[in-house]
């Protein structure tokens, strides 16, 4: 560390905001970095129009929401989100050691702490200029790289055996509830076709109904001047609390003025309907406000738990997908009226009591599996942050000639 020189990252960088001219450019979106991984993910997110240049080999920092540390390097010349810081390194730094920087718990603390906003944070070129480091030779600086790329090569394997193991997992508890909401726990039942080629065969004491035997969509109040917590759904876990920082997945923007959206009570049915075709629906195990683009119905003449299950097997999304319309996909919006249309299997209420009980011991169980593997995953995952940490701020000395 004592042959360390230590320099600014403006005096090591040269920070390039220059717009995009050719939008036929590989596209390079926030969502399409990991975080803390610098992992591309291809996804179905476009330029609209306001877009950065970047060339290969230019560092990508995110700069909304930088505690969750999306960096990237381009592998082509492309263009970018302008939520991109994007810094061309010059002959002081190696690229690759200034993104593992960038991504170091030390510099993201540090950044965290900078940002202004409380909805939306953001940092600027400025405040990541005036960040200071320390820099080896850039021959160390290569064989650092080399290093940390092994180890953490290493690591990402068993996190990656781990997550494949996680969704074998979830596929397992997936097809459980789809199987048994449709075909019922005893696999000796006699069977009858349902006349739906989604749905097919189904016990033959069971009936179907239209689900507007159950729900009835509402005109909920306004949220008004009263406070409610804000309330997201998502085609995951259905209805959950939204996270202001993006964890919970949603991206979009917060207004400042919530005074429009709906009231959501416990155990309401809640549809995305701009996502529904995806499955973004379900019952709210809340009570707070949501969109006022959202649909919001009463669940009657069922048992809740069921309805909460049940609704978001395969089977039905395939309905909501069947009835939402429009010019692009991202701008589907499914119309009330097919809540009409949309097909409910129904077992006796006796039934749809033991199907629940039965499902939750099974999926309980599940759970508590997927929750062990998780927990060693994020372990993994701080071992390598505090790795990456040590190793580029020189808390932790590697013997170079032994590379």
């Amino acid at each position: 560390m004592n042959k360390w020189q230590t320099y600014r990252i403006k005096d090591v960088a040269k920070f390039i905001s220059e717009k995009a001219d050719d939008c036929s450019l590989p596209y390079i979106a926030l969502d399409n970095i990991v975080s803390w991984d610098s992992t591309y993910i291809p996804s179905d997110s476009t330029s609209d129009g306001n877009s950065n240049v970047c060339k290969k080999g230019d560092v990508l920092f995110g700069k909304l929401r930088p505690y969750l540390a999306k960096g990237y390097i381009p592998t082509q010349d492309s263009i970018c989100s302008p939520e991109f810081i994007v810094l061309r390194p010059n002959d002081l730094v190696n690229n690759k050691f200034l993104l593992y920087f960038l991504l170091s718990c030390s510099f993201i603390s540090y950044i965290k702490n900078q940002v202004a906003g409380v909805k939306m944070p953001r940092t600027n070129a400025l405040q990541v200029g005036k960040v200071s480091l320390s820099l080896p030779s850039i021959a160390e600086q290569e064989a650092i790289v080399a290093y940390l790329d092994k180890e953490c090569g290493k690591i990402g394997e068993e996190i990656g055996l781990l997550e494949r193991k996680v969704d074998c997992y979830r596929s397992l508890k997936r097809s459980l509830i789809n199987q048994t909401v449709i075909r019922g726990i005893n696999p000796n039942v006699t069977m009858k076709p349902s006349g739906n080629s989604w749905i097919a065969d189904i016990p033959m004491h069971w009936n179907i109904r239209p689900i507007r035997s159950f729900i009835t969509l509402i005109s909920p109040e306004k949220r008004g001047e009263t406070e409610y917590q804000l309330l997201s759904v998502t085609r995951d876990k259905g209805v959950i609390i939204r996270g202001e920082r993006g964890e919970d997945g949603n991206n979009n923007h917060i207004p400042d003025d919530l005074s429009n959206y709906k009231v959501v009570k416990r155990n309401q049915f809640v549809i995305n309907k701009m996502k529904a075709w995806m499955g973004a629906y379900g019952v709210s195990e809340y009570q707070g406000i949501v969109s006022p683009a959202y649909y919001i119905c009463d669940v009657h003449d069922i048992y809740e738990p069921f309805f909460s299950i049940a609704i978001r097997c395969r089977q039905y999304i395939n309905f909501f997908w069947k009835y939402s319309k429009g010019i692009r996909v991202d701008q589907w919006d499914m119309s009330s009226l097919a809540l009409k249309e949309i097909p409910f299997v129904v077992p006796p209420i006796e039934e749809q009591h033991e199907i629940v009980a039965y499902l939750n011991d099974k999926c309980n169980k599940i759970d508590a599996i997927i929750k062990i593997i998780e927990s060693k995953i994020e372990r993994l995952k701080e071992l390598k942050r505090s790795l990456i940490n040590e190793v580029v701020t020189g808390q932790r000395t590697i013997n170079i000639s032994k590379l």
